[in-house]
């Protein structure tokens, strides 16, 4: 069985060296060792999507193992057909005053609650995770929106150096590779 140590390693370095290594690895087991939780649940996310089997575990403190196995029906990723996303990197939309700003950025993702055409993505970054933990009005928008099927994805990264990844309320945590995956996939709209 192939290894990958990315212990020590920031985020995306360890999805980026997983997906390498899954490429070359040609059906071959794999195991990746990381040093936190967050960067276990994205390796394992990247290889949900790829359809493996993958199975995470914490066997000693400081250390959490992603095993890769091929699936028995391997499937490819899936290619996107349509659909968007919606990249948030701040609170407020737009320059200017920021509360005004913030009650802009309200609006829009209210609006976007109202459209025939949802995103497929929201996808939250920098200081955009505030509107996944602190803002009450853009959090039940955003519920509503995963409720309607629209999957809302918060940096961990930018939650961490914001003090807020305890205080995430809507969505869930992701990763830069995956979010640069989706804009790179999808045409993306920055309000």
């Amino acid at each position: 069985m192939n290894t990958i140590d990315a212990r020590s390693l920031s985020c995306p370095q360890p999805v980026i060296l997983t997906k390498k290594a899954l490429a070359e690895a040609m059906g071959e087991e794999l195991l990746v060792l990381v040093d936190n939780e967050t960067a276990a649940w994205n390796v394992k996310n990247l290889g949900d999507r790829l359809g493996y089997s993958v199975v995470m575990s914490n066997p000693e403190k400081g250390t959490y193992q992603v095993r890769f196995a091929p699936a028995t029906d391997t499937q490819a990723a899936s290619k996107q057909e349509g659909g968007y996303v919606v990249a948030l990197s701040a609170e407020e939309m737009g320059t200017g005053d920021t509360a005004f700003g913030r009650k802009l950025m309200e609006g829009f993702i209210y609006a976007l609650n109202e459209q025939d055409s949802l995103p497929e993505y929201i996808l939250c970054y920098n200081r955009g995770v505030a509107l996944t933990t602190e803002n009450d009005k853009t959090i039940q928008d955003l519920k509503a929106l995963e409720d309607k099927g629209v999957q809302v994805l918060s940096c961990g990264l930018c939650l961490e150096y914001y003090g807020l990844k305890e205080r995430l309320v809507v969505g869930q945590v992701t990763n830069m590779y995956r979010i640069c995956e989706l804009m790179t996939t999808y045409p993306t709209t920055r309000p």
